[in-house]
């Protein structure tokens, strides 16, 4: 990957939802050449007018032409970046068309939710084409060719993979900086990827379970004290695995984590206000698998994550295997979600069990 006279790379983000849409908008506003690789309703949109990128109540209204197609076929030459930005679950159904885009001299910047994404590429691209990056602006798609931006902070995380060192992110980093997105750099991928996946499983299995807000399960001691379970877990077994911590742009993970350890009033106290300004007024991922009926979700590489690396490192995760083993009921089975519909009450029972 290398900028060329004019300054700009052709980019393909591959996985246009709202995190690759509003990544490719911000780089093809910054002047580069961005695909998008879309769905028809999206393709088709973005035919008839530009991208639009606003603040959720209409703010900050930017509109950016950027080219859509709905198959490699379709693209007019090769790629000199391909950024991932589909679901964890979709990244095995995406390796062919990676191995051929590598193949003709694109590395692939994974900008993916969870933990497992870059052993699963690395694997199968081989880890010199793989980077590692992490996305912390709360962002959807209320329609085709539209992204709402519902957080203000934020930006994205990078950091080497296998082996690599700092210095070979330098052309991520030109890359992005003329975008404006705040830009961290973590010395390993594991420590960026569990840093963000602190984040990820925050407020966002229960949020699923219980069809409520995040805001509302840090309102409710009795949920809160899961959500602070489920977390001490997961930095237990990153504690055991050498696994450190780094801070990401508008998310002070380390202050979280110190926070998360004090006595549990105290605890939610000062991150219940917090909580709910860092999500907006937007409902957590899992949640939305959960509730659009698509059959899978990422837990697997959250809090399956969690309960894989505890395996590893002999560190009992009982919280966050629970919370993975009831959510994959909850997918085949719509009788698992009524029956914890707004009853904490019942999901906790269900979990001390």
């Amino acid at each position: 990957m290398s900028n060329r006279d004019t300054g700009g790379i052709r980019v393909l983000i591959y996985g246009a939802g709202a995190v690759g849409a509003f990544v490719g908008g911000s780089l093809a506003r910054a002047g580069h050449e961005v695909t998008l690789l879309a769905r028809p309703a999206l393709r088709d949109a973005l035919a008839r007018e530009p991208l639009r990128i606003t603040g959720e109540g209409g703010e900050d209204d930017i509109s950016v032409p950027v080219a859509a197609v709905a198959g490699l076929d379709e693209l007019t030459s090769p790629p000199e970046l391909v950024i991932l930005a589909v679901k964890s679950y979709d990244t095995a159904g995406a390796l062919p068309d990676l191995r051929r885009l590598v193949a003709e001299g694109a590395p692939v910047l994974t900008l993916q939710n969870g933990v497992g994404n870059e052993e699963e590429l690395g694997a199968a691209l081989g880890t010199g084409a793989v980077r590692a990056g992490a996305f912390t602006i709360s962002v959807s798609t209320p329609e085709p060719g539209r992204v709402v931006r519902h957080t203000r902070g934020g930006g994205l995380g990078f950091a080497p993979v296998a082996g690599a060192d700092r210095a070979s992110l330098a052309p991520l980093l030109a890359l992005f900086a003329p975008t404006g997105l705040p830009l961290v750099v973590a010395r390993s991928w594991r420590v960026l990827k569990w840093s963000k996946l602190l984040l990820n499983i925050l407020a966002n299995a229960q949020s699923a379970l219980l069809d409520l807000p995040p805001g509302a399960l840090f309102a409710d001691p009795r949920s809160f004290a899961i959500e602070r379970r489920a977390f001490l877990e997961a930095r237990a077994a990153m504690h055991a695995a050498g696994i450190g911590l780094c801070d990401l742009p508008a998310y002070p993970v380390r202050a979280l984590a110190a926070a998360m350890a004090l006595p549990a009033p105290l605890s939610r106290s000062l991150l219940r206000s917090r909580v709910g300004r860092g999500r907006g007024a937007k409902m957590p991922s899992l949640w939305h698998d959960l509730a659009g009926g698509k059959g899978q979700t990422e837990a697997p590489w959250y809090n399956g994550a969690v309960t894989a690396l505890g395996a590893r490192v002999g560190v009992a995760t009982p919280i966050n295997a629970a919370l993975t083993h009831l959510l994959a009921e909850a997918t085949s089975d719509p009788a698992i979600r009524a029956r914890f519909h707004h009853a904490p009450e019942r999901l906790l029972a269900a979990l001390d069990n």
